[in-house]
């Protein structure tokens, strides 16, 4: 750790002077041109947040005065201290302020003295959290998706028209930057609301040569996000008025990220990147409003020990008589997705011999015919078919590698096919060049059985496609129990051995009536079931056989760690009265994990969860070309709630479920009860701003309640 600093015996003179000569003089954004906030508020404290620069010397160390008060009017101060925005942290100041009453509204500001002048931020209003006995109700909203693109945030207008000052706190969920400028997948920017990085040569370049666009890598890019970002008046308006309890998804850092490896590049090279994690993470330490990143003097002293892998953010704070809040963390310390994003789809995911092992030779006779063939092309002794697979293995291999040389391709088609590989695979490589397939279903009967990348949904190497999203859901499940049992658990560690035996031990020794356990991803069934017989009749004609099955949209989320999502639950149920809060897919679900509830949340201005899968449909060579395709993913919601009714396809079921929508939820949490209210409006209005006309927000949100209490979910009537 570094040592504290102090800046000048004079200007600490000067400030405390000008402290005493009077009252303060209007705010000036030109030094604290980001507002305030407070964050991780405890029964005695809670950390503050500015950022002040001098403006005619924007590199220079500033020294700031903090005042806490009991009343708006500053006349009851009850803190006084002086401080330094630190050109080391982008000159953000953050502090734990100690002593406090618990259960009590405070009033802070920070100021630096301008010649003979104070000036000073606007004042913010915190609230520490109430004394653990204290049997209260705790009120508290839910946000997180906070895209700032060519989007704005009127999800955060609207809970400030709905909360202007009954919350305790807001609970953020990640995402609080987006670190591309423009990924066209998603993002549409705009002259008024763009992202523009200076240190170009820091950061990393995507998408086509000639229409790039970035991702952020240094820590300046990593800084401009946050500076970009919390340039907004409506966000700066919510932290001001509210503390904030946070915790990072994987946009903090890099899109659907694990430890400190990207995924941009779908594993055609190694994007591991630690120094770009540790970039990330200091930025966020700056920025946010948390107790991570803070020195024994309680002020920010980020030194190598808080940075990946050493980085801890999960922890729990508690909330009166009635609420134990667990913040996780599931990024930091999970493994990879258990499905490569460079896995050949010709390779053997799970011999027989496994599988055998693994359900017995009774069960495997009963699956074996929905399994595939695989196949030695290198014992087959048929040196034609052998070496015709391996040339249009070649053309594979440069289609998905432009740059190669003839002579790698070759070497590196014969390296894929050699070994066991799947015979359905080598018969589409056949079909697609106009041959016939040279294992027919007798053949393939004689063959032994397993299974292939390509039955998991892998049909291209250098894919998200089959490994992150749309997998097929049944060979999956064996596929990760496979993988389960072969390392340990270890395959789907997603919060590591520390963070579980903390949440293990937390929810065990918990008194409080409630524990609300935060999750950055969602664990709800996002399943699409098309051969359930109240969806099958209706897919389109054309539709391909080969999708006329059972698909995990996503499984970036806890869908991809099924085995661990299951021991949780279990946990969950063992400790009771305990419900999950979770964000990240941009719908909204309530979901019921047999008798363990939870809230997904609707993200704040981030692109929907079905105008994300609507897009990558239409752009996908493949899945865009299938008739109706789009049209059914229009009906998106119903077809998660029915694909999620059958017990038999997963044992959690989906309440409620939106899937075209931006917005916030509250809570209110009791002694006998958790109610929450989901507020929404129209996904695509987040990029109409309404910060001008905030009533014409009435006009497009609407809500819905439900109410928790004695294990029975009940709806709630909400006035839109």
């Amino acid at each position: 750790m570094m040592q504290s600093r102090m800046y000048p015996m004079v200007a600490v003179v000067a400030v405390l002077a000008l402290l005493a000569a009077g009252p303060a003089v209007a705010l000036q954004p030109a030094h604290f041109t980001h507002g305030v906030a407070s964050g991780d508020p405890r029964p005695d404290s809670v950390v503050l947040w500015t950022r002040a620069v001098d403006p005619d010397d924007a590199g220079a160390d500033v020294p700031v005065v903090l005042e806490v008060a009991t009343d708006p009017d500053f006349t009851d101060v009850v803190v006084t201290r002086e401080l330094t925005a630190l050109a080391e942290y982008d000159h953000c100041v953050k502090v734990r302020v100690t002593g406090l009453d618990p259960g009590t509204t405070c009033h802070y500001r920070f100021g630096v003295a301008v010649g003979e002048e104070m000036v000073w931020t606007l004042p913010g209003v915190t609230r520490t959290a109430p004394d653990p006995e204290a049997d209260e109700a705790v009120r508290f909203a839910v946000a997180y998706g906070q895209d700032y693109a060519g989007r704005y945030y009127n999800s955060y207008l609207q809970l400030l028209r709905d909360h202007p000052d009954d919350l305790d706190f807001i609970v953020h969920l990640g995402d609080f930057v987006y670190e591309t400028t423009g990924d066209p997948s998603f993002q549409d920017p705009s002259d008024e609301r763009k992202v523009v990085f200076e240190d170009l040569e820091g950061a990393i370049q995507l998408g086509d040569p000639e229409h790039p666009y970035h991702a952020a890598a240094s820590l300046a890019n990593y800084r401009t996000l946050y500076r970009t970002f919390l340039s907004d008046p409506v966000l700066q308006d919510v932290r001001r008025q509210y503390p904030f309890v946070v915790i990072w998804d994987d946009h903090e850092f890099s899109d659907d990220c694990w430890g400190d490896v990207g995924t941009y590049f779908d594993g055609r090279k190694d994007e591991a990147d630690p120094e770009r994690r540790r970039n990330a993470e200091r930025a966020w330490m700056e920025w946010v409003p948390t107790e991570v990143g803070l020195g024994e003097d309680g002020t920010l002293d980020i030194g190598e020990d808080d940075l990946y892998p050493n980085s801890k953010i999960y922890r729990d704070l508690r909330f009166g008589a009635n609420l134990e809040l667990l913040m996780t963390d599931y990024r930091t310390y999970r493994p990879d997705h258990l499905i490569p994003e460079n896995a050949f789809p010709g390779a053997v995911a799970v011999d027989e011999d496994t599988l055998r092992l693994m359900l017995g030779d009774e069960m495997f006779e009963q699956i074996a015919p929905h399994l595939d063939g695989h196949v030695d092309l290198q014992d087959l002794g048929l040196d034609v078919l052998t070496h015709t697979a391996y040339l249009i293995a070649t053309q594979v291999v440069l289609a998905a590698n432009p740059g190669l040389d003839m002579k790698t391709a070759v070497g590196i088609a014969e390296e894929l096919l050699g070994g066991r590989v799947s015979a359905s695979y080598v018969n589409a490589l056949f079909a697609a060049a106009g041959y016939d397939p040279p294992f027919p279903p007798d053949t393939m009967a004689r063959l032994t059985h397993g299974l292939s990348y390509l039955y998991l949904g892998k049909t291209s190497q250098f894919s998200s496609l089959g490994s992150r999203y749309m997998v097929m859901r049944d060979p999956f499940k064996l596929y990760a129990g496979a993988r389960f049992l072969e390392t340990q658990g270890a395959s789907e560690n997603a919060l590591g051995d520390a963070q579980m035996a903390w949440l293990a031990q937390t929810l065990g020794t918990s008194t409080a009536r409630w524990n609300v356990v935060a999750s950055s991803v969602s664990m709800a069934p996002m399943i699409l079931d098309f051969t359930n017989p109240a969806i099958a009749p209706t897919l389109p004609e054309g539709f391909p056989d080969a999708l006329r099955t059972r698909i995990n949209l996503n499984v970036d989320q806890w869908e991809g760690f099924p085995n661990m999502r299951a021991a949780l639950l279990d946990m969950f149920r063992q400790t009771g009265n305990t419900v999950v809060i979770s964000g990240d897919i941009h719908a909204s679900f309530v979901a019921d994990h047999q008798g363990v509830f939870e809230f997904t949340t609707p993200a704040i201005s981030s692109e929907s969860l079905q105008e994300l899968v609507t897009g990558t449909v239409k752009n996908d060579p493949i899945l865009g070309g299938i008739p109706g395709l789009e049209a059914l993913l229009s009906r998106l919601s119903p077809i998660f709630m029915v694909s999620a009714s059958d017990p038999d396809v997963t044992p959690s079921s989906l309440v409620y479920a939106e899937t075209l929508c931006a917005g916030y939820a509250a809570f209110e949490v009791d002694s006998g009860a958790i109610t929450a209210v989901y507020r929404q409006y129209p996904a695509d209005l987040v990029g109409t701003s309404f910060y001008e006309d905030p009533d014409a927000l009435d006009e497009v949100m609407t809500g819905v309640g439900y109410r928790l209490q004695d294990g029975v979910l009940t709806p709630l009537p909400v006035d839109d």
